[in-house]
């Protein structure tokens, strides 16, 4: 017996390692610049997804009804677009169908483990943030030493497209981007995308895995919140806390009131005082009077909208030329670039596709959360961290719609490592009823 313990414990261990990569190389691909620059990257990676896909004991899986309905509107809008903008943009199209696929394939594998290992991964990372952060901010002469570390960490195979994230000073596990403004880039290509991942764990870890306002996993996502410097992820942190605390609004309407008179008092007081929120948010505006998209967030936004023009509802496609014209070229990339989320995702398949996208993350949250308001509430923070972020042509945030397409049958039991310190939540998302009755027979003894 001693034995066929140890046995099964070494065999969840090496599951577990399964879970850790397919989840890192899922984040990795989706905001890291070393691996997301590229679709060779993508491509390496997507391979090496599949060999865990093989080596994963229990990962079955099949496409439902949802999926296809997601597929068969895609495949249509791009349709569309080709007759409409006389262009066929093969390369574009293979490069979001492995995305796609890399989305599908990592669900696959993480199976229920999906959103706790997401979790796990955000928390990790926060922590080896600190750890580079906080040396950076004290002692600034290890910034220029780790930069000319970072030199020997340059993307492999990088896209000129992205050339204004090419120089990004990246050491993999810590990206040195804006170290010198004290922001904290994490493990991501800019502060606010690290802070659009730790408000979305948060948020998850409060709501899925029901863990404490006031725990040690929490309480690291917090001190990470606050090193980013970003505004986007302050508001949305006050958007969580609004609806974490809803409950207690509602049973004490007149202490509510009250309350929330004194934090935005809180608020215009921090406004007017503190620099680098006032300042960006007046830049913002500014900038979106002077009609140059890859400066601020909201021209981006006005700039998207303008460029869907007459094409609502099937929007401007993924494709350079598609969106610019045969000129596009001439073009410099602070024109072409964008970095408001929720304008590339209306402008690129249109508003059918930008429902579809939100309804399905919607689904997802409320078979995850078990609470309709939660999962409501739960887009609702896509949408805010979206705006400040291109995030959704991404392969983690492909598989947030999809992850409701895919329907989980686990040949044997899935192995999911538990931790004293950082309890799991449960198994929300299993649609073979088996599965429940047997893992609800199973835990119970």
């Amino acid at each position: 017996m001693p034995m066929k313990s140890n046995l099964l414990y070494k065999d969840q261990k090496y599951q577990n390692r399964i879970d850790q990569l397919t989840m890192f190389l899922l984040i990795a691909n989706t905001a890291n610049p070393f691996f997301y620059l590229s679709v060779q990257m993508l491509s390496i990676s997507f391979a090496a997804l599949l060999l865990l896909l093989f080596l994963k004991k229990g990962a079955g899986f099949r496409l439902n009804g949802y999926f296809w309905l997601y597929m068969i509107v895609l495949v249509v809008l791009q349709i569309a677009q080709c007759l409409v903008y006389h262009a066929f943009p093969l390369k574009t199209f293979l490069g979001e169908y492995l995305r796609i696929a890399f989305a599908v394939v990592a669900i696959g594998i993480l199976g229920d483990a999906f959103f706790d290992r997401f979790v796990r991964f955000v928390y990790v990372f926060a922590i080896i943030s600190l750890c580079f952060y906080i040396p950076c901010i004290l002692f600034r002469g290890l910034i220029p030493i780790l930069e000319n570390l970072a030199g020997h960490f340059k993307a492999p195979f990088a896209n000129a497209a992205y050339s204004m994230y090419n120089d990004s000073i990246n050491l993999i596990i810590f990206n040195l981007n804006q170290i010198d403004l004290y922001r904290n880039s994490g493990f991501y290509w800019e502060p606010g995308t690290h802070g659009g991942f730790l408000i979305l764990a948060l948020f998850i870890n409060l709501f899925y895995r029901k863990d404490l306002w006031k725990s040690r996993t929490n309480l690291i996502f917090f001190i990470c919140i606050l090193t980013t410097l970003s505004t986007t992820t302050y508001l949305a942190l006050f958007f969580v806390t609004l609806v974490y605390l809803r409950n207690f609004f509602f049973k004490r309407p007149a202490l509510s009131v009250f309350i929330l008179l004194i934090v935005a008092g809180l608020s215009l007081v921090l406004y007017t005082k503190l620099d680098f929120l006032n300042e960006k948010i007046n830049k913002q505006i500014e900038y979106s009077n002077k009609g140059v998209p890859g400066e601020r967030r909201f021209n981006s936004f006005l700039a998207d909208m303008r460029l869907m023009g007459d094409h609502e509802l099937i929007g401007t496609g993924r494709n350079i030329e598609m969106k610019f014209g045969e000129k596009f070229y001439n073009l410099d990339s602070q024109t072409i670039h964008r970095n408001n989320g929720v304008g590339v995702l209306l402008s690129t398949y249109g508003i059918l596709f930008f429902i579809l996208f939100f309804w399905l993350s919607g689904r997802t949250f409320y078979r995850v959360l078990q609470n309709k308001t939660n999962a409501w509430m739960a887009v609702l923070l896509l949408l805010i961290i979206g705006f400040s972020e291109d995030y959704f042509f991404k392969s983690f945030f492909i598989a947030i719609p999809l992850y409701c397409g895919i329907t989980l049958f686990p040949l044997n039991k899935r192995r999911m490592g538990r931790s004293g310190k950082m309890k799991l939540g449960k198994n929300t998302f299993i649609h073979n009823p088996e599965y429940h009755t047997n893992h609800e027979h199973n835990t119970s003894r």
